[in-house]
């Protein structure tokens, strides 16, 4: 997935969960859920920066 498409996903899901979380508790379920899919998004767009690093750094040493 494109690095910039990840981080549309991260601040749409943030602005989701805001939204959605105002005056509720941090253990509810649903804003648990939201919070679960803002740390996937994150760990996504974190993994894609590591490869697109990893494969800059393959080209330089050739």
């Amino acid at each position: 997935m494109d690095i910039n498409n990840l981080l549309i996903e991260i601040a749409v899901c943030r602005c989701q969960m805001n939204k959605f979380s105002k005056g509720k508790r941090p253990t509810d379920p649903d804003v648990i859920k939201l919070s679960q899919g803002l740390d996937i998004s994150i760990y996504k767009y974190v993994e894609a920066l590591r490869q697109q690093n990893f494969e800059m750094s393959e080209r330089d040493q050739q």
